[in-house]
């Protein structure tokens, strides 16, 4: 039973329980919340065998002990009263501590559709049930916690909605409590409200007025998608005490599926033969529906216009293709969809990235190369696909090699710079980064690397990919008592102090294999996996059938090169090199490595 379907299900007579399968509580491994061993954990894991899965799993709880405290933390990456996002948190530089007070200090209380996408999968992800002998991953949400916030963001979404229709259920870059005075029409000049004022509805910050992002908005879509899933499941199969709670949750949620599929084509698509979807849409009033006629136009501030992108853009192509209605266009819109999708086969290259001993690896041509870009892969179940598996293997293989040819201490991303680092225009935000060999695009910056680089690593790779993510978390004050810090510069000289959703937790949900798996199950339930698998795995055919260089290493069980022993700089075990409130010392940390004996010198 789809997630939309769910409404006539309850409305049909649908209880609670369900006997189409065995889901007593007894029948599911219980995941729990863990306790970090200390700050600064990632001391505590260098020489151990990264291969080993036990060892994986303690460094995963450590882990994501650590940044509960950014993402689990109300008022600290999301406002306690709307459940929605913040985009981040500012750092004291000196103590490593969050800057509490008015702004600059205290939280940013602006996000986007993105930011909200990583929360629900997590929030869907702490929901899932899982079976006796399945491995359970640490606890991100408890079950109340997780229920409590999706009703206020629901709730928040709901109100948005009703004042300004013409979003149809998306979002702009919004006001996560809400913005300051009462003009928050097109061209005004408005805040959003900080922690010192009292919280009202999300609007749209004063630059995202009337416009509407396609990229951020497919990631929700799917977020959605899967949050909306998880709680039908729970609403059929659960006999908890909640379930009347969670009965109505799930409602809520399949309505903003629901509405999503309704109104993703009359506002992304550009129109009747173009196969183009919009990078940004402008919406002339957003008080009217978003299917009233001649109310949208392709906005003019993104370029490129339209998505017709591989990387994070396709996923709006997918939730259009597979979900979305396409009400007026013959047959489902088919001709429509097949024309978008050969927009995108233009944008599928193979390249050749050539090792320094002669080896040659065949990878998808990146825009920068930067990890970004490998956002779809944390979403939807690409690596289910045999070829697209070892296409992206090949590709984390060249990250991780790139950095070990040139002795750099981390992965490329795109993130805000440290104060040593200098990216131009863009007032300190490195995104043209990535691997120049194997980019379209010129690639500007070389001198930051961010935690979350590592995350497609990760994906296809558990053990290279944990320990790239520690050896980033090694540098100088990359930890926090709130978890990992957005960037550092290669020398380990300084850090960028701040916290933000991108740059933390995306990692966190790699490190539990995103939602790929979770959503594929869904779409095969659904009847859209198949299609999925067809049209994602025919257009890489198309571009790679013929032109990939023997593989180095075999998607199935190949290994990831691995940090080189001395990568770090000399000085990153120095006594100053931790922030005074992120100290460790060897006994908090000996039951997180299965009671190893650790080096005293490592730990302050």
């Amino acid at each position: 039973m789809a997630a939309w379907q769910l409404i006539s299900w309850a409305l049909l007579g649908g209880c609670a329980a369900s006997t189409s399968r065995s889901t007593s509580p007894a029948a599911f491994a219980t995941p729990s919340l863990q306790e970090g061993g200390c700050c600064r954990f990632s001391r505590a894991f260098h020489g151990v065998d990264w291969r080993d899965r036990e060892t994986q799993l303690r460094y995963i709880t450590e882990a994501v002990a650590a940044e509960r405290s950014f993402f689990a933390a109300p008022n600290v990456s999301y406002d306690e009263v709307t459940g929605m996002t913040y985009d981040g948190h500012a750092l004291d530089p000196t103590t490593g501590e969050l800057k509490r007070g008015p702004p600059p200090a205290g939280p940013f209380t602006f996000s986007a559709a993105s930011k909200e996408s990583i929360h629900i999968s997590l929030l869907a992800l702490a929901l899932r049930p899982f079976t006796d002998g399945e491995e359970a991953p640490p606890l991100v949400y408890t079950r109340k916690e997780a229920l409590d916030v999706l009703e206020r963001k629901v709730a928040s979404m709901e109100a948005f909605d009703q004042a300004q229709p013409g979003f149809g259920g998306f979002l702009p870059w919004f006001c996560a409590r809400g913005a300051s005075g009462e003009n928050h029409e097109p061209g005004a000049s408005y805040s959003c409200r900080s922690l010192e004022e009292a919280p009202g509805p999300i609007v749209p910050t004063s630059d995202w007025v009337g416009k509407v992002p396609g990229l951020d908005n497919g990631q929700l879509a799917w977020a959605t998608y899967a949050v909306a899933n998880v709680l039908m499941r729970e609403a059929k199969d659960s006999d908890a005490e909640d379930s009347g709670r969670v009965l109505a949750l799930a409602l809520r949620w399949a309505e903003r599926l629901q509405r999503m599929r309704e109104t993703a084509v009359p506002l992304f698509y550009a129109g009747a033969g173009t196969g183009a979807v919009r990078a940004v849409t402008t919406i002339r009033n957003t008080s009217q529906e978003a299917w009233a006629t001649n109310n949208t136009a392709t906005g003019g501030e993104a370029y490129p216009p339209f998505l017709d992108d591989v990387y994070e853009g396709e996923l709006m192509v997918l939730f259009m293709d597979l979900l979305a209605e396409w009400k007026g266009y013959p047959q489902d819109g088919a001709a429509e969809k097949e024309k978008m999708w050969a927009r995108k086969q233009l944008k599928v290259i193979a390249r050749n990235y050539t090792a320094q001993d002669g080896s040659v690896l065949t990878v998808q041509e990146g825009f920068w190369f930067s990890s970004h870009e490998q956002w779809k892969l944390m979403v939807l179940p690409y690596l289910q696909i045999p070829l697209v598996k070892q296409i992206f293997t090949n590709s984390e293989y060249v990250r991780v090699l790139n950095a070990v040819e040139n002795n750099v201490p981390g992965i490329f991303a795109s993130s805000h710079a440290p104060p040593t680092v200098m990216c131009g225009h863009l007032g300190g935000y490195c995104n043209a980064v990535g691997v120049q060999a194997v980019a379209s695009q010129t690639v500007q910056w070389d001198q930051s690397v961010s935690p979350y680089g590592a995350y497609p690593v990760i994906l296809v790779d558990p053990g290279a990919g944990l320990a790239w993510y520690n050896t980033m978390l090694s540098l100088p004050h990359m930890q926090t008592e709130a978890g990992s810090v957005e960037s550092s510069d290669v020398a380990g000289t300084s850090v960028a102090p701040v916290l933000t959703w991108d740059t933390k937790t995306t990692t966190v949900l790699a490190m539990l294999g995103g939602t790929g798996t979770l959503i594929g199950e869904f779409m095969q339930e659904d009847g859209l996996f198949e299609r999925f698998e067809v049209t994602v795995g025919g257009m890489y055919a198309a571009a790679f059938v013929g032109k990939l260089a023997p593989p180095i290493v075999d998607a199935s069980t190949g290994h990831l090169p691995m940090p080189p022993p001395h990568v770090l700089p000399q000085h990153w075990a120095d006594a100053g090199s931790a922030f005074p409130t992120c100290g460790c010392n060897a006994s908090s940390v000996t039951s997180a490595i299965g009671g190893r004996r650790l080096n005293a010198a490592l730990f302050v």
